[in-house]
């Protein structure tokens, strides 16, 4: 809560500058698309697929004819689906009966599925070519081009996760003995049904890159449409400390996520509409160049 208190006081902060200004726009916006985990380093038996949506309100000060700062607040959420056909590693200096081994493990058939709500606060630099008019808005320049990019803070709530395990397959060597053992079940060494599981983990912030570009409508006097498109990335892994690796059959019996690779990032591509209402001040030119 601290965290987006102070954010919350920084964004406001930037919309009592950009409020001094001579133009600005209310806006709402509603967009989704595609959405993924990218895997690093990259897991080449392993998938990730799902898709995005969230809508909102937004406010842009004009700084100039052509830039401006944006920033809002929008709800959204997010669904993820990973998979991993067959994962292997090795547990070096692994103790079995007192004696040290190189435990193989190999996982097969893993799945999980990310779900959650999230409130997203944007804060972005809004670039946009100068829309040309004439006295009447009407047989002025209908269309001109955009881009915005900055930093998303997404603050995730109601995270709930599933995950499965169809097998677990151990085997050890002994390089003492340059012997393998492959089936011991009292010791965990065999082959072993999965399991799956649902959990929840704690509301946490994602950072993430963002970029924006399309077209700006007039459709009114100082009505405007923006179409465009947009992709996010994650700057952090918010993951990484719910997972662990599976060695034993008894981890089975109480799954988290499992730990495939070192770093996961969200990337999310879509399009979005906005529609904005611009509130010109009197003795502004910022949008009309006569």
């Amino acid at each position: 809560m601290k965290k987006i208190v102070i954010f919350l006081l920084f964004v406001l902060s930037l919309l009592r500058v950009t409020a001094q200004k001579q133009e600005y726009e209310f806006s709402i916006y509603a967009g989704g698309g595609f959405a993924a985990f990218c895997f690093q380093p990259i897991i080449k038996n392993a998938s990730s697929m799902g898709y995005e949506g969230d809508a909102g309100v937004g406010f842009t000060g004009f700084i100039s004819p052509n830039w401006g700062i944006h920033t809002g607040v929008g709800f959204g959420f997010f669904n993820i689906k990973n998979k991993v056909n067959n994962f292997p590693f090795i547990t070096q200096n692994h103790d079995i009966c007192g004696y040290l081994s190189d435990l193989h493990t190999t996982i097969t058939d893993y799945k999980e599925t990310h779900k959650t709500i999230f409130l997203n606060l944007p804060l972005m630099l809004q670039f946009q070519t100068k829309m040309k008019q004439s006295g009447n808005w009407k047989k002025g320049k209908k269309v001109d081009y955009y881009a915005m990019t900055g930093v998303k803070v997404l603050f995730l709530f109601n995270y709930h996760y599933t995950s499965e395990i169809a097998s677990l397959d151990n085997k050890a060597y002994f390089p003492e003995f340059n012997n393998w053992i492959t089936s011991l079940p009292s010791e965990g060494l065999g082959s072993f049904n999965g399991n799956n599981a649902t959990g929840k983990l704690k509301s946490g912030i994602l950072a993430m890159f963002a970029f924006e570009t399309g077209a700006k409508w007039r459709i009114g006097e100082k009505l405007f449409l923006y179409t465009g498109v947009y992709f996010d990335c994650g700057l952090h892994d918010f993951t990484k400390k719910y997972r662990s690796s599976y060695t034993s059959p008894e981890q089975l019996k109480e799954l988290t996520l499992l730990n495939f690779t070192n770093r996961m990032n969200v990337m999310i591509v879509g399009i979005k509409l906005r529609l904005s209402i611009n509130s010109k001040k009197k003795g502004c030119s910022c949008n009309y160049q006569k």
